[in-house]
C-alpha cells in the first residue's frame, strides 16, 4: 500500500469544486451531505486503497478495544469514508462561507487553561495537529480571530483543493506554508511569529515525504507506529510552548477542541505524550480517523534523533 504522499487527490478538477461550491452556495451543506451520500455509492467501489486502509484501521482499533475492556467500534468502510467526505465539506465551508456559524465546545481542562494564559500574555505557542476531525474549522474559533495562525501543509499532495481554497477562503488570519519549503529560512521567519504572539502549526501524525526515514516509533492502538521526528524537533527547536491540539466533530454545526501541553524534554518522550493524547481522542471519536493509508506500519526501527 502507498505511503500518504504518494496517493494524491481523485475527483477534485476545478470544475468540480467550483460546482460544488455554487451548489453550496444555492442548497446549503445540509443538502449536499445527503447527495454525498449517493456520490459515495458509486465512488468507494473504486477506492480500494482507502477501504483496505480503513478495514485495517478498524481491525487494529477493535483488538485495542478488546484488550482494554472497551466496546468494540462498529462502522463500515464506506460510512467511514463517507464521513471523510463530508468532513471535506465542512473545512470547505468553515473557510470559505463568512455567513456560517460554528459552535465549539472546548474541553477546559488545566492544558486548557493554561494554553488561555499564554494567549492572554501574547506568547507564541507551536501547535501540533493531527488528521483526526476537521483542524481547519479552528479558523472560525472566536478567541483565535486576533491570532494569526501559522500553519503547515503539504500542497503538492493536495493543490488542486489547495487553490481552490485560497481562492474563495474568507479567512484572513490564517496562513499556509508548504512542506516542502521548510529550511533555516522558515525556522528563522517562525520564530519571529511566535516572538510576537502568534501561532504556529504543524501536524505530527505523518512521516515527512522529505525526510521519510526519520521517525519514531511508539505504540499507539496496540501497534508500534512511525510518527515523525521532525514535526517534534521543529516544535522543540522554536523555544516556545509546545500543545498538541485536536478539533473534532461532536454534533451539527458544532466542534470539540482539545489541547495538551506537550513538555517532555526529549524527542521520543514528545511523540510518546502526542501519541497518548491522539489515542485517547481516536478511542472517543473512531470514525474520526482519516488517515487512509498503511498508517499502522509494524516491526520498524526509527532513528534515534537527540
Amino acid at each position: 500500500m502507498k505511503n500518504w504522499y504518494n496517493i494524491h487527490e481523485q475527483s477534485a478538477g476545478n470544475l468540480r469544486l467550483e460546482t460544488l461550491w455554487l451548489a453550496y452556495k444555492i442548497f446549503g451543506i445540509k443538502f449536499l451531505k445527503f447527495v454525498l451520500w449517493f456520490v459515495c455509492l458509486f465512488i468507494v467501489p473504486f477506492a480500494k486503497p482507502a477501504r483496505n486502509a480503513s478495514k485495517k484501521y478498524r481491525k487494529i482499533l477493535n483488538a485495542y478495544e478488546k484488550k482494554i475492556g472497551r466496546k468494540e467500534t462498529r462502522f463500515s468502510s464506506f460510512s467511514h469514508i463517507y464521513a471523510f467526505a463530508c468532513a471535506m465539506l465542512d473545512k470547505m465551508a468553515a473557510s470559505c462561507d463568512r455567513r456560517r456559524k460554528i459552535k465549539f465546545a472546548v474541553h477546559k481542562n488545566a492544558d486548557w487553561m493554561q494554553f488561555q494564559k499564554y494567549l492572554e500574555m501574547n506568547t507564541g505557542v507551536f501547535l501540533i495537529c493531527s488528521h483526526l476531525g476537521n483542524i481547519e474549522a479552528l479558523s472560525a474559533f472566536p478567541d483565535s480571530s486576533n491570532k494569526k495562525m501559522h500553519a503547515f501543509m503539504q500542497v503538492s499532495q493536495t493543490s488542486t483543493f489547495h487553490k481552490f481554497m485560497m481562492r474563495h477562503s474568507v479567512t484572513t488570519n490564517t496562513i499556509i506554508y508548504p512542506t516542502e519549503n521548510i529550511g533555516i529560512g522558515i525556522a528563522g521567519e517562525m520564530y519571529d511569529n511566535l516572538q510576537r504572539g502568534d501561532l504556529v502549526m504543524m501536524a505530527g501524525d505523518r512521516t515527512s515525504p522529505n525526510t521519510p526515514e526519520r521517525f519514531e516509533t511508539v505504540p499507539f492502538l496496540g501497534v508500534d507506529c512511525r510518527f515523525p521526528v521532525g514535526t517534534f524537533k521543529f516544535a522543540r527547536s522554536q523555544s516556545h510552548p509546545v500543545f498538541a491540539i485536536c478539533v473534532v466533530n461532536v454534533g451539527a454545526e458544532k466542534y470539540g477542541v482539545y489541547v495538551k501541553e506537550i513538555k517532555a524534554d526529549t524527542i521520543k518522550e514528545m511523540i510518546v505524550d502526542y501519541a497518548r493524547f491522539l489515542e485517547k481522542l481516536v478511542l472517543a471519536y473512531p470514525k474520526q480517523w482519516f488517515n487512509f493509508f498503511d498508517f499502522f506500519e509494524t516491526n520498524t526501527k526509527g532513528k534515534k534523533n537527540d
